[in-house]
């Protein structure tokens, strides 16, 4: 085939002409055939194209891309629906009619995941596709272990999508939706082959690592420059799969655990360490617009268990909260208060109390966006070893340690000693809505923080999940995950039904796909519905999210 230059403005650092390649078309290697056609699939044309689509393909992992409307697009990739059902934040209007409740289907924003994965797709399949020709395989891997990650969270969003159709840019119809064990299959495959990729690095010519890593210097904004952090983060993102798998998978997410945690996982985290000048992007959609506050699940947690983060993470309300009548139930800056997910919400205007909640604090909006924290995969081994009895260490030591790291990450250290000690939660904090006390609830949470020896492994799930859960914050979607799994930690429930298909009292389990265009409704009718398993609504499980027949979890409280 002859060589073709084609001029199309990509998502990356600098524009440059793409090629196209007449590749594997299912690309689970890095070996793909990379001559060149017109027509056929997009490439990154020569070194510089490759290293500007490797740092928009990181920007993209959480839409923080300084050259977009950031932090719009973060707030409809993670805040605006999967916040909200994690029990991280809350919405505090109803954007235009948009949203009524957190649940309320509105496919603008429900589709944005969606698009914030094709964009990083753009920037990762090329460069995945050309690496080989142009000595940069290392980075293709890179560029593989971010596709997989991302393309894991479109799967835990949405469930089964068009994994091979996607893989070859393809997203008009026809398309075939992939069941999501054929998925997670394929997922595992890249992210070991990515990994065999990078643990040769080190027998590749010396003038080739120095190329390497002098890109790296430059373009690495997520794991510091280093290749092994790569591999970790390759191997921590299958732990994460091999526990999603748990409950319908047992035997084989103990393989993948083993094999994950033998491999090596993260001991640092893996985040965003450029700094161009803009504060965290939740904070700036707390205070700038008002549009989101703390959610009072999370609230009645922390006040349940005296977490000292509270008070650097969140504020105090952040105005007067009257009730229907006008009277001031609550002045300002008096507690830290949340809104109840599911509630029915107003515009935002001068009576809307909701925005007068607590909001994050000037301190969090300091804090870098992580991707994956060494915390989690502290407590993602404690799991591993209170379910399997895997690992070299205790669930006990891994849970405490994780704790340990959550304080470490946050720079307060000296907080851990009396927040671990704790044997109860104080029982005697409900939650209260100034606003409208009709929203006035029970707290649920019952179990302290210290890790009681004589306690059944169901508890000790139980904290673990709790505390993964606030050392998590605010990642929503894995909080969300871990949720539909254990159902843990004890979140309030809510009377939101949605888009009719829950009952009253239930947690979303998806996000359904839009169905509005005739065509994308004929591919989900012809593929898709047989791959989920169930109609396209909120109420029905993904694959991995069936029962806990271990007795371990509590995932069908809700």
């Amino acid at each position: 085939m002859k060589m073709k230059f084609r001029n199309i403005l990509v998502l990356s650092a600098i524009a440059f002409p793409l090629f196209y390649s007449c590749g594997d078309s299912l690309l689970d290697d890095l070996n793909a055939n990379t001559e060149v056609s017109d027509g056929d699939l997009m490439v990154a044309a020569n070194y510089e194209q490759a290293a500007g689509m490797f740092l928009t393909a990181q920007k993209k992992l959480r839409a923080i891309d300084p050259n977009t409307s950031q932090p719009h697009q973060y707030q409809v990739q993670c805040n605006i629906h999967i916040d909200n059902y994690a029990g991280y934040m809350a919405g505090t209007q109803n954007f235009g009619g948009n949203l009524p409740t957190a649940y309320a289907y509105f496919k603008d924003y429900c589709e944005s995941p969606k698009s914030i994965f094709f964009e990083l797709a753009q920037a990762a399949l090329p460069v995945m596709r050309s690496a080989d020709a142009l000595g940069l395989k290392e980075v293709g891997a890179m560029c593989n272990i971010m596709y997989c990650y991302s393309a894991l969270e479109l799967s835990d969003i949405y469930g089964p999508f068009p994994w091979w159709d996607y893989k070859q840019d393809k997203q008009e119809s026809p398309l075939t939706y992939t069941p999501m064990p054929e998925i997670y299959d394929s997922l595992f495959y890249n992210l070991r082959s990515a990994k065999a990729v990078l643990d040769n690095f080190r027998n590749t010519p010396a003038e080739h690592q120095d190329s390497i890593n002098t890109l790296l210097q430059d373009y690495d904004d997520i794991c510091g420059a280093d290749v092994d952090q790569w591999i970790r983060f390759s191997n921590t993102i299958r732990m994460r799969m091999a526990l999603r798998m748990s409950n319908v998978d047992p035997e084989r997410a103990r393989t993948e655990a083993e094999s994950a945690i033998n491999d090596g996982l993260i001991q640092r985290s893996v985040e965003y360490t450029g700094d161009d000048g803009r504060p965290n992007p939740l904070w700036a959609i707390s205070e700038n617009w008002d549009d989101t506050r703390l959610n009072a699940s999370m609230e009645n947690i922390m006040k349940r268990l005296n977490f000292p983060l509270m008070d650097a993470w969140f504020t105090t309300n952040m105005g007067d909260i009257s009730d229907s009548q006008g009277n001031v139930q609550l002045a300002m800056n008096s507690d830290v208060v949340g809104v109840r997910t599911g509630i029915s919400l107003s515009p935002r205007d001068a009576t809307n109390q909701y925005v007068n909640y607590s909001g994050l604090s000037g301190q969090f909006a300091q804090k870098t966006v992580a991707i994956l924290k060494y915390s989690e995969a502290l407590f993602m081994e404690a799991e591993a070893d209170l379910r399997w009895e895997i690992g070299s260490r205790m669930a006990d030591r891994l849970y405490s340690l994780g704790i340990q790291e959550m304080f470490n990450e946050n720079n307060m250290s000296d907080a851990y000693t009396a927040y671990y000690n704790q044997e109860a939660a104080d029982t005697s904090i409900d939650y209260v809505d100034y606003a409208n006390h009709l929203n006035d609830i029970a707290g649920e949470l019952t179990i302290g923080v210290k890790w009681d020896r004589g306690a059944d492994d169901r508890t000790h799930l139980e904290q673990i999940i709790t505390q993964k859960w606030l050392a998590n914050f605010p990642q929503g979607l894995e909080a969300w995950n871990d949720l539909r799994r254990t159902g843990y930690p004890r979140i309030f429930m809510n009377d939101d039904i949605g888009d009719g298909s829950l009952d009253s009292g239930k947690l979303i389990r998806r996000i359904p796909w839009d169905a509005s265009d005739s065509s994308i409704a004929e591919d989900i009718n012809t593929t898709g519905l047989d791959a989920l398993g169930g109609p396209n609504l909120e109420r029905t499980y993904l694959w991995w999210d069936v029962e806990d027949l271990s007795g371990l979890g509590d995932n069908r409280r809700f």
